[in-house]
């Protein structure tokens, strides 16, 4: 019989209302590199608390067995479910930039995971290539999650769930910079103005 043990250290940092989450980590190897995860927003994970998201970016992250603990931090700093574009919620606390800073600073590798969000919301594309310059400095850390075929993968995306494939983040990051905000808020308007059809 073989028994093992380890320790994990928690550590989750919250707003004093605790609506927002502007960090959540977990590391089992001090003598092994971090590494941090930027994803669209916070849902349930709390100190002790995992959700199935951060479930799959530390069992993903284990596997590769290069590193000792993971960070993730989020473009969005709201505790939600579902984040609301048109709500009156506050999305985004101002100090939610200054963890990101810091935790890609002291990670070796940043993983870019909000996954393909920015491609199909305006809000989202702002948001990301705003965070993309604020990390200017960083950019050789950069990396997406890959199946092999596709770039730019969420943790939840089904081929990526249970590996994944890390790649250089360039070509996805040259993508979103091409995405046109102001053509993507021309094709809300013009959907907003269409008339319901009639049944």
């Amino acid at each position: 019989m073989i028994t093992e043990k380890d320790t994990i250290k928690c550590e989750a940092i919250f707003n004093d209302s605790h609506t927002h989450r502007y960090l959540w980590k977990r590391a089992w190897d001090k003598d092994k590199p971090t590494v941090t995860v930027i994803m669209l927003n916070p849902c349930q994970a709390d100190n002790i608390v995992t959700d199935t998201t951060t479930s799959l970016v530390v069992n993903n992250i284990a596997k590769l067995e290069k590193f000792g603990g993971v960070t993730i931090v989020n473009l969005f700093s709201l505790l939600t479910t579902k984040l609301r574009f048109n709500s009156s919620d506050i999305l985004n606390d101002k100090e939610n930039d200054d963890y990101i800073k810091r935790a890609t600073e002291e990670a070796s590798t940043v993983i870019l995971a909000w996954g393909q969000a920015a491609s199909t919301n305006v809000s989202v594309a702002e948001r990301a290539k705003h965070v993309i310059d604020m990390l200017e400095k960083q950019k050789e850390k950069f990396c997406v999650i890959s199946d092999g075929e596709r770039i730019g993968l969420h943790p939840l995306v089904p081929a990526v769930r249970s590996k994944w494939i890390l790649v250089d983040a360039k070509e996805y990051i040259d993508k979103l910079k091409s995405i046109s905000t102001e053509d993507n808020i021309d094709k809300d308007k013009e959907k907003s103005h269409k008339k319901p059809s009639k049944a």
